[in-house]
């Protein structure tokens, strides 16, 4: 059954239908297979309340036999295994054919609270540009919830992007391991380290004149890697590694980690500068 709420994925699109889709609505991910009888069971039921959860709800079915890698990702020994999925990660599961009404009291609990909808209404508000109305949604999210993520990562964007490097320090900080917050801590720790007043064209002379130049090296890598300009400045943070390993406690290490932090581990740059570094470290 393949529908707008019910779709069928595998190991090339898990992460697009899973784990990034999962951050805008829940994700209830069937781990199943043709021959599983309990499957043929489980399925249909999951299949009639995706339906009617169809916008708050989606389900997602991955048949273990055609997607060995996401099953031993997640350890699927058995099956039925039904996990849910928010913000990217999973966050609760169960094994076999349970009775219908546990199956919707699964589905219920994933449902968003008062503080998830006012921290989605602040998302759509930054994405429109509206800042002041983002600010005022999130807000109230945190009053809410003062622990909630979307809303404290969301506040931490809009302080960077208000130029309060502090408070968009304190707000990301809280959840350090969250990939929004991980690329706001990023950005400060650029902004930072290129300092005021930062020139480009003039950074670029005097590397070109002095190309042993540490200190111009790494505000140039900082002020490129702030301005999205990844491969310069992983190659100017890559010089500064080489030349002085104690210039801002080791910054041009620590700034290409940053960096690898904000591409993910699988893009191409992160996968040619962390080997290129680890030459030069080893």
């Amino acid at each position: 059954m393949a529908t707008e709420a019910v779709i069928e994925a595998g190991d090339a699109t898990f992460e697009a239908e899973v784990l990034e889709r999962s951050r805008e609505l829940p994700v209830v991910v069937d781990f199943w297979a043709p021959w599983c009888g309990p499957c043929r069971l489980i399925g249909p039921i999951l299949e009639r309340l995706a339906t009617e959860y169809a916008g708050r709800v989606r389900l997602v079915k991955i048949n273990v036999d055609d997607s060995p890698a996401v099953a031993g990702r997640f350890n699927i020994h058995s099956i039925p295994e039904v996990m849910a999925f928010r913000d990217g990660r999973a966050v609760s599961q169960f094994t076999g054919a349970v009775p219908e009404p546990q199956a919707r009291a699964f589905f219920e609990a994933l449902l968003p609270s008062p503080a998830d909808a006012m921290a989605l209404e602040g998302a759509r508000a930054a994405a429109a540009g509206q800042l002041d109305a983002a600010g005022r949604h999130y807000g109230a999210a945190l009053k809410a919830d003062p622990d909630h993520r979307a809303a404290t990562t969301g506040l931490a964007a809009l302080a960077l992007t208000g130029g309060e490097l502090e408070r968009a320090e304190e707000l990301a900080s809280r959840w350090p391991a969250e990939p929004a917050a991980m690329r706001v801590l990023a950005q400060v720790h650029f902004r930072r380290a290129a300092g005021d007043g930062a020139d480009r064209a003039e950074l670029e002379s005097h590397v070109a004149a002095d190309p042993r130049a540490a200190a111009a090296h790494y505000r140039l890598g900082n002020l490129l890697a702030a301005a999205g300009e990844w491969e310069p400045a992983l190659e100017r943070l890559l010089a500064t590694v080489r030349l002085d390993r104690r210039l801002d406690g080791d910054g041009g290490r620590l700034r290409m980690l940053d960096a690898f932090a904000v591409l993910g581990d699988a893009h191409p740059l992160t996968k040619e500068y962390r080997r290129r570094l680890s030459n030069v470290l080893f």
